[in-house]
């Protein structure tokens, strides 16, 4: 039960007046207990001034605690604060901030927080973040209940995530742009475990450092942040302006500490004039490579290429593809077969392919004899040329 404690007495006497003046105390200390008698929650002020016949109480600098299983587990503190009833309703104004205590804190902002203890709620009307030492979430509004551990972002909510500080690049949090920001409809964020589900549409942006970023988007996103690792869900499209690059893709993970994209289903791309499929994706950010580690193939005009892997580096646009390559070509109905191919993308936005040291088996289809001679064409009576069986070599 919830008792209210003033301390030292009050300073002012109450003036003889119908209406009595606020009574001016020291220091107010509002505790309640859980139904085991551990304590359940605080809130306690330097000084305060309490309405008698209001039952309200306005307090400078609060300070409250909510505990779990008798521990501290959220501290809180703001610059003023107004408790209705004895603690029915607290609400906190003016620099609010909600920590969750441990090793790992998270902490939760608002200019003012509406706190309901028995419902176990706190409501956030004004301009609600929060934010770890990785990342930054903000909604239009928020409500938050605290023992279980749900944070409910509403209005526009957004993800922004700074690169991972073992990378030696990263800002703090807040410090310069976000390396991604992600949009969602709405938003359900766990402080304490650190999952996220967000509905979609999702929408965002990813800054890489010195060259124009990508442009994100999603049906929804889920994930940990804790964990670093997000989960776009299907269909995922990743378009990226400067390499004249899209992604088609499934469910794909982005591992935000070690800065990976992938995806074990099947997607397709295209880079320029080089259309890209395969069953299993791999981008590392940090690298700038592009793995595809199942049932790669290569189209572009009059070529197409085949292999169990392919990997590709975007800043010297080297390609190489391995294990059961084929590369079919219609000039001549060209099929190349080799272990290994190593390829460029060059300044036409297509692939060109060697095999240097390498074994490789070529097989051409020579065109009909006498089907590029002057009469050929123009000929009625001239017997039907055959075609000229396969050269292997």
């Amino acid at each position: 039960m919830a008792g209210l404690g003033l301390l030292a007495g009050c300073e002012s006497t109450t003036p003889k007046q119908e209406t009595a003046e606020p009574f001016l105390f020291r220091s107010l200390d509002l505790r309640q207990q859980d139904a085991q008698g551990r304590p359940a929650w605080s809130l306690t002020s330097p000084e305060a001034r309490y309405d008698i016949d209001k039952r309200l109480a306005k307090a400078r600098q609060p300070r409250g605690l909510i505990y779990r299983n008798g521990q501290p587990h959220y501290d809180i503190r703001a610059n003023g604060g107004t408790v209705l009833n004895n603690g029915e309703v607290i609400q906190l104004e003016g620099a609010v901030v909600v920590t969750l205590l441990g090793p790992d804190p998270v902490q939760i902002h608002a200019d003012q927080l509406r706190w309901i203890p028995r419902r176990d709620l706190m409501e956030i009307d004004r301009r609600p973040w929060a934010s770890d030492h990785r990342s930054r979430l903000r909604a239009e509004s928020a409500r938050f209940y605290v023992l279980q551990d749900r944070l409910e972002l509403r209005g526009k909510p957004q993800l922004q995530q700074w690169a991972t500080a073992t990378k030696g690049r990263a800002n703090p949090v807040g410090v310069g742009p976000a390396d991604l920001v992600l949009t969602a409809t709405s938003a359900t964020w766990h402080p304490r475990t650190g999952v996220l589900v967000a509905t979609g549409p999702v929408q965002g942006n990813h800054q890489e450092a010195n060259r124009s970023g990508q442009t994100l988007r999603a049906s929804a996103l889920g994930g940990n942040l804790r964990q670093q690792r997000l989960a776009l869900e299907a269909p995922v499209q990743v378009v990226d302006p400067s390499r004249k690059a899209v992604l088609e893709a499934q469910r794909t993970v982005w591992d935000l500490a070690a800065r990976r994209l992938s995806s074990d289903l099947p997607f397709r791309a295209r880079m320029d004039r080089l259309q890209v499929r395969g069953d299993r994706l791999s981008i590392n950010l940090d690298n700038q490579t592009v793995a595809i580690t199942q049932a790669c193939q290569l189209l572009q005009p009059g070529e197409q290429l085949q292999a169990q892997q392919c990997l590709w580096h975007w800043p010297n646009g080297q390609i190489r593809a391995q294990g059961s390559v084929v590369v079919r070509r219609q000039a001549n109905q060209q099929i190349t077969r080799a272990d290994q191919l190593q390829g460029r993308i060059g300044t036409n936005g297509l692939a060109v392919f060697s095999s240097p040291g390498a074994r490789v088996q070529s097989q051409v289809t020579l065109p009909p004899a006498g089907a590029n001679s002057p009469g050929a064409a123009g000929s009625q009576r001239a017997p039907r040329p055959q075609a000229a069986p396969p050269v292997t070599f």
